[in-house]
């Protein structure tokens, strides 16, 4: 397992899908990293999701209160969107723009292998080129399993 060090840290990605989980994980990434990296946040939309204009009033309503939340934090913060699949534009984007870190909130899904870190999280975590720091939210998975896990594991 690799140490982070948030002085080699250059620039920080965090998806967020506006989930709990996701808000949880981009509130981390400023408590950790803001001071010492830069933060891009990014929102992937689906591309056949219907009226793009109205989605991105929507998506900019979040990033305002992304905005207000994080500047408690004196983060140097870009907000961005992108359309496609979710876990390929992640790994794309984090490539294109020498992305150091990724940290995300996974909050379960389906069947065994995906209840614990999410299809999306799972694929990121495989196929990224650089650290992913996953943070899992309880809430949803522990009350599947009955048991208590580990709140977030460096990959």
């Amino acid at each position: 397992m690799t140490k982070t060090t948030t002085t080699s840290l250059k620039t920080i990605l965090c998806p967020v899908d506006f989930s709990p989980s996701s808000e949880k994980a981009l509130i981390h990434a400023a408590e950790r990293y803001a001071q010492h990296a830069n933060l891009v946040v990014l929102h992937v939309g689906h591309p056949a999701s219907g009226d793009h204009g109205m989605l991105l009033k929507e998506q900019l309503h979040h990033f305002s209160r992304f905005s207000d939340m994080l500047s408690a934090y004196d983060c140097n913060i870009r907000f961005a969107v992108e359309y496609g699949s979710p876990a390929e534009v992640i790994i794309r984007y984090a490539k294109s723009h020498h992305i150091d870190l990724i940290v995300l909130g996974s909050h379960g899904a389906n069947n065994i292998p995906r209840l614990l870190v999410g299809s999306t999280t799972e694929t990121v975590m495989r196929q990224a080129s650089c650290q992913v720091l996953v943070l899992k939210s309880p809430e949803r998975a522990d009350a599947v399993a009955g048991v208590t896990r580990q709140n977030s594991a460096v990959l």
